[in-house]
């Protein structure tokens, strides 16, 4: 016995091989285990008696046995002392991470790859009720004595139970807490952005962009940290946008962009999101013009996820909801409504079918501005979806096809008429909410005003929609005072802008949507005045229409934002094109003035004597139930005729000679009414009048 013990017992010969045996590393780390740590469950017998079946004494002091001490070994006698310390073991798992991922970071750069943080992964969220097995990570539950008809798909998910067909949407009091919160890796834990930048942008952002996402945007007492908190999204979409407004933040901007694109890319396909995330989607939407499509349509889908179609009944038809709860209800029910505007503003603009339908928030709107719920900036938005259901209702019965032509019968007219009578009715409707005299009233006035010229502008020029402009002559009678109409109304959109000081400051922080309202007036306006007069239109292009966009042009030219700006892009383009009806008119041998261009030979008026019959017809014969509508524009002898009207003297096709347009010379135009007409190689601007480099939108569009 004594042999074997003393050849099991043998002292590791350390300094010999100066490597630790197996035994001693674990004496060292019982060594570090503190007394807690030591409080476990202890066996009778050490571990080295217990190895070799002998008896294990406790010595005096009770730390180790007698035979552990005569033959110094470390007595090993509490089974916690084979393991790790569980708070050194973690400490050291944290370690182990925190290598990793630092040196994962300096491959990803010299892959050339995106960050780490732009990479999706799942979010571990504490459920707010005890998971169960038949709807995990599912909706919030519902009364299933109530639920009697579900949607389809809930069906089929409670006879399959297959979780994955339903979407993973946080319980109602998680919602806020998720999104991509990456607060470790955003613009100003990166040290790309400064802190007091931050703020100075998110000062900018409250002051000029904020009005016009209404009771939708963020909160007046929102802070950087609060953004941060709430959202990453929402934190980069305001840097995003109020970068590009700020002199000298080129850089930043771009920077801002890729980092959003990432941040996109990263959360389309996450089923967690958040209120914020829809608000900063729709932030960089309204604002960044090679955005606005695609995003808008992703925060639809999101927020559809988070039946935010829903919190209107909930707020005013849930008779037991809380006053937080009707609080939450009302700000989605916001959020949607911004959700439309943004939607079918898009729609309009691009020419493109709509998603959002007119479900019951929209045409119950009444009941939040009868509320006492409702806010001034509550009715400037209801006003938004009002004047926008009117006109995509227009679109719906005209169609959206750019080629589609306007029959010039009663029953077409009469149609149109209804629109037209609409928007009169939702203008003096909302002209008068307000108290008179208030500044809520003032911006309300001047927003139903705008919005007034513009739709009845879209309206009217349906009429020429699809119509080559060298046959313009061609257009029939009934619709030639719709086309007055339409040429009127662009002419009071780039008037309102001018008269009203306040635009001088504000026209920089404005929408895409507001901007395409510019410059679709103004192109439409270019465009037509040459050939006008072959409709009967007598309007001095030289002494009203040119000079109004020269000096839009300045506006444009004065104001002080970003080298990126919109803005800019179009006070060049509107240049460019004025250039190209100059140089047009000195090609054909006519002088440098438009003035020119827009007088009749009256020498040559026997080559059209048919169309100048028609159009004094259409002036001296009435017509029947529109003849109130027209005024008397239809009624009346050729003596009488308004001031605006006239009769060509020349054929519309030698007009058409006069000018060498270097775009869409075939029809007015093709394609959407706004946003096409500001990007590069579109309807109306050039790619030489954006100063931003696309390649870098290029690169990274594939993301999205």
């Amino acid at each position: 016995m004594n042999g074997r013990e003393q050849e099991s017992v043998s002292p590791p010969e350390m300094e010999e091989t100066g490597r630790p045996s197996k035994r001693q590393r674990r004496a060292t780390a019982a060594d570090e285990l503190s007394g807690d740590a030591r409080a476990g469950r202890q066996n009778k017998a050490c571990s080295n008696c217990r190895k070799l079946k002998v008896k294990c004494d406790p010595a005096t002091n009770q730390s180790s046995c007698t035979r552990c001490t005569r033959l110094g070994l470390v007595c090993l006698r509490e089974k916690r002392s084979w393991t790790t310390n569980a708070d050194d073991d973690a400490w050291q798992t944290q370690l182990t991470l925190v290598k990793l991922e630092r040196a994962l970071e300096d491959v990803l750069e010299k892959l050339h790859m995106p960050a780490l943080d732009l990479y999706v992964q799942p979010s571990i969220v504490k459920p707010h009720q005890a998971p169960r097995s038949t709807r995990h990570n599912s909706e919030e539950p519902v009364d299933t004595q109530r639920d009697v008809s579900p949607a389809p798909m809930n069906s089929l998910i409670e006879a399959t139970q297959l979780n994955g067909l339903r979407s993973q949407i946080r319980p109602l009091k998680q919602r806020r807490k998720g999104g991509g919160r990456r607060m470790d890796s955003d613009l100003i834990s990166e040290k790309l952005l400064t802190l007091q930048e931050a703020d100075e942008m998110l000062d900018l952002f409250k002051r000029s962009l904020s009005p016009h996402l209404f009771s939708g945007s963020i909160p007046r007492d929102a802070t950087i940290e609060s953004l941060r908190r709430s959202s990453t999204v929402l934190f980069t979409a305001v840097i995003l946008v109020s970068a590009l407004h700020m002199p000298g933040k080129e850089m930043l901007h771009e920077l801002c962009h890729r980092r959003f694109l990432g941040l996109v890319s990263s959360i389309m396909f996450d089923r967690f999101h958040s209120l914020d995330d829809i608000r900063g989607l729709c932030i960089a939407a309204f604002w960044q013009p090679y955005l606005s499509w695609k995003l808008s349509g992703l925060s639809i889908r999101m927020a559809t996820e988070l039946n935010l179609h829903h919190a209107f009944y909930e707020a005013f038809n849930e008779p037991s909801i809380s006053p937080d709860a009707r609080k939450e209800a009302l700000e989605k029910a916001r959020l949607w409504y911004v959700l439309y505007v943004l939607d079918h503003q898009s729609s309009i603009t691009y020419g493109r079918p709509s998603i959002m339908t007119e479900l019951r928030p929209v045409k119950d709107h009444q009941i939040l501005l009868n509320s006492e719920s409702c806010t001034p900036p509550d009715r400037m938005l209801i006003s938004q979806v009002t004047s926008l259901v009117i006109l995509s209702r227009a679109f719906d019965h005209f169609g959206l096809e750019p080629k589609r032509t306007m029959a010039g019968d009663d029953a077409t007219v009469m149609g149109h008429m209804r629109f037209t009578e609409d928007m009169e009715g939702w203008r003096d409707k909302f002209m008068m909410l307000e108290e008179p005299d208030s500044e809520a009233a003032r911006s309300l006035y001047r927003s139903v005003e705008l919005h007034h010229h513009f739709s009845s502008l879209v309206l009217n020029s349906l009429v020429l929609r699809g119509r080559p402009l060298d046959k313009l002559s061609e257009l029939p009678a009934s619709l030639r005072p719709l086309a007055l109409k339409a040429v009127e109304a662009a002419h009071a959109i780039l008037q309102h802008f001018l008269d009203e000081p306040r635009y001088r400051d504000e026209i920089v922080g404005m929408p895409l949507y507001l901007h395409s309202m510019i410059a679709f007036a103004a192109v439409f306006l270019i465009k037509l005045s040459p050939r006008w007069h072959g409709i009967g239109i007598t309007i001095d292009a030289a002494q009203q229409t040119i000079p109004l966009v020269e000096e839009v042009i300045k506006l444009l030219q004065a104001c002080k934002a970003g080298a990126n700006h919109m803005v800019y892009s179009m006070a060049k383009g509107f240049e460019r094109m004025l250039r190209q009806l100059r140089r047009s008119n000195q090609v054909n041998g006519q002088q440098p003035s438009p003035v020119q261009t827009m007088q009749w030979h009256q020498g040559n008026h026997s080559k059209d004597h048919q169309t100048a019959g028609i159009s004094n017809m259409m002036y001296t014969e009435p017509m029947g139930p529109h003849a109130d509508y027209y005024g008397s524009a239809m009624a009346g002898t050729a003596g009488e005729l308004p001031p605006n009207y006239g009769s060509p003297n020349t054929t519309t096709s030698r007009l058409s000679q006069q000018l060498n347009w270097g775009f869409q010379d075939e029809e007015l135009w093709s394609v959407g009414m706004g946003y096409d007409l500001l990007e590069p190689g579109g309807q109306g601007l050039a790619s030489m009048d954006f100063p931003f480099q696309m390649s870098s939108y290029s690169d990274t569009l594939p993301m999205l």
